[in-house]
């Protein structure tokens, strides 16, 4: 790939540009040390430099709570999203989760309406003692992303993946440079490498492991892991009727199998009543059955649901007791 420089000065111009044709979403800081993805216009309320974000991306693909369809006198009326939206600054563990995310939801009309009007705007970061990406093959910048912002000495080289990235870096705010790349790569050394490989292998042929249980007795239940993921994208649906029945709307909204009442079936059945079950399920999908359908972990190493766990739980401590250490 061959990369374009642009200063800041030129950036800032090139970020209006951005917002005069989509609504923009960037990572910008919350208190004294937090950082989320919102809704912004003003570029000085961007952060370019930041540490991993409270708010997984995801609620900009699959929000928290959104109408399907809507039904009257027989006729149904279903809601396709038309808004244009362009994720700005987000690091490569974010846009992989997307691309994973595509792998599962690219079908759903809703999630695909969002996705073919999206424009994705990538930016180099800096791994924390959370990070493992390298571990769950997310460090490499996938081709779903438009333009990547890599940081060079006080300017950014940008780089596209795809033809609306690339008329994009055909502006006259980016300069020509004799830079070229083959991947874009974040290279660190993980604190904790682990063999994703090896625990898929041994998940289900070692189900009854006693770290299950010794987790399961620290965990809460409260499935603040499941929301910060970014990969995360189980959801409950329910439909409400009016006062004439013959109108209504259904509704889905995001759900756990965390929680208790996830796993309950017709008749009361819970085929997942103890947490260790639940806990031990997260495990499964996200390191062997999700591996075994798409090829890749549902999980790109953020590190969010370690920094925000209330019981410390780490993932990484338990993928290790299950030999991926």
């Amino acid at each position: 790939m061959q990369g374009k420089k642009i200063n800041k000065e030129n950036l800032k111009k090139f970020f209006a540009e951005i917002t005069s044709q989509y609504t923009v979403i960037a990572p910008m800081k919350k208190g004294d040390k937090d950082f989320i993805y919102g809704e912004t216009d003003t570029f000085e309320d961007v952060c370019l430099e930041y540490p991993t974000t409270i708010t997984p991306i995801k609620k900009y693909l699959l929000p928290y709570k959104e109408k399907m369809f809507s039904f009257e006198r027989g006729k149904m009326r279903e809601e396709i999203p038309e808004e244009k939206l362009a994720l700005f600054g987000l690091h490569i563990c974010d846009i992989n989760a997307i691309a994973r995310l595509d792998m599962v939801l690219w079908n759903d009309p809703a999630y695909k309406a969002r996705r073919e009007n999206m424009l994705i705007i990538g930016v180099s970061c800096t791994p924390n003692d959370k990070c493992f990406c390298k571990s769950v093959h997310a460090n490499v910048l996938p081709n779903i992303c438009d333009v990547f912002l890599m940081q060079h000495e006080k300017d950014y080289i940008a780089y596209s993946h795809t033809e609306k990235g690339r008329k994009l870096l055909n502006s006259f705010l980016f300069e020509h440079t004799n830079i070229e790349i083959k991947e874009i790569k974040v290279e660190y050394n993980e604190q904790k490498h682990i063999d994703i490989h090896r625990v898929g292998e041994r998940i289900l042929k070692d189900y009854e492991n006693p770290v299950w249980a010794e987790t399961a007795k620290r965990c809460l239940g409260c499935a603040n892991c499941t929301v910060v993921c970014p990969l995360c994208y189980c959801y409950d649906v329910v439909d409400n009727t009016y006062v004439h029945t013959d109108e209504g709307e259904r509704v889905r909204c995001w759900d756990s199998c965390l929680l208790l009442n996830f796993a309950r079936v017709a008749g009361g059945h819970n085929f997942r009543k103890d947490l260790k079950a639940r806990y031990r399920n997260v495990y499964t999908h996200k390191f062997r059955t999700f591996v075994d359908e798409f090829g890749v972990p549902s999980c790109v190493g953020c590190g969010r649901c370690i920094t925000f766990c209330p019981a410390g739980i780490d993932m990484r401590e338990t993928l290790g007791k299950l030999g991926g250490a």
